[in-house]
């Protein structure tokens, strides 16, 4: 057998076929007289590693925290609202959002103005689940950042985000909402897949 060819054996054994493709075959000797077979090593040790696809795993990994802290968010659903407040019994806005990332071992500052300048900047189109979104709400300045909370959903029509409101407590609002849209100011990604 020439060292350049490749050679292919096929076995068959109680009729399960065994397919042994051997590349290179200079590695081997294998005369096939009579059902005899010889190998002889040339080489100490041929490796075959199975390449591991680690972006899969960290991105499944990212998707899991980031359902997660969502959740989270959600349990304080209906929590009622109080300026300085950090608990269940009440809480603002930066408050509930350095919270829920908290519980995942994330640190924010807790003053949302703060909050604004961590994570990466995202343009409006490209917002997506766990991003932060930031406001403008008061009334004598219409550019200062005082508001946050956190998008939960994303399709074509719509973003939902969840986030502590003086009026209602904890709660879902839509994005789109005139009220919203008008006073929103930027979105950063605070989770994000490498």
């Amino acid at each position: 057998m020439k060292k350049e060819k490749k050679a292919k054996i096929i076995l068959i054994i109680n009729s399960k076929i065994l397919l042994f493709i051997i590349f290179y075959s200079h590695f081997f000797s294998i005369p096939l007289l009579h059902g005899n077979m010889e190998y002889k090593k040339k080489y100490e040790r041929i490796f075959f590693r199975k390449k591991r696809n680690h972006s899969y795993n960290k991105k499944n990994s990212f998707h899991m925290i980031n359902n997660s802290i969502i959740e989270k968010a959600k349990d304080y659903m209906y929590t009622p609202y109080k300026y300085g407040g950090n608990t269940k019994n009440g809480i603002d806005c930066s408050a509930f959002i350095k919270k829920v990332f908290a519980s995942h071992k994330i640190l924010l500052p807790r003053i949302t103005y703060n909050q604004a300048k961590e994570g990466y900047f995202v343009p409006k189109k490209s917002i997506e689940k766990g991003d932060l979104l930031f406001f403008a709400t008061g009334s004598t300045s219409k550019r200062k950042i005082n508001h946050v909370g956190m998008v939960i959903h994303v399709d074509s029509h719509n973003i939902l985000f969840i986030h502590a409101t003086t009026s209602n407590g904890v709660t879902i609002s839509t994005f789109y909402q005139k009220y919203w849209n008008n006073r929103f100011i930027t979105a950063r990604r605070i989770l994000y897949s490498s």
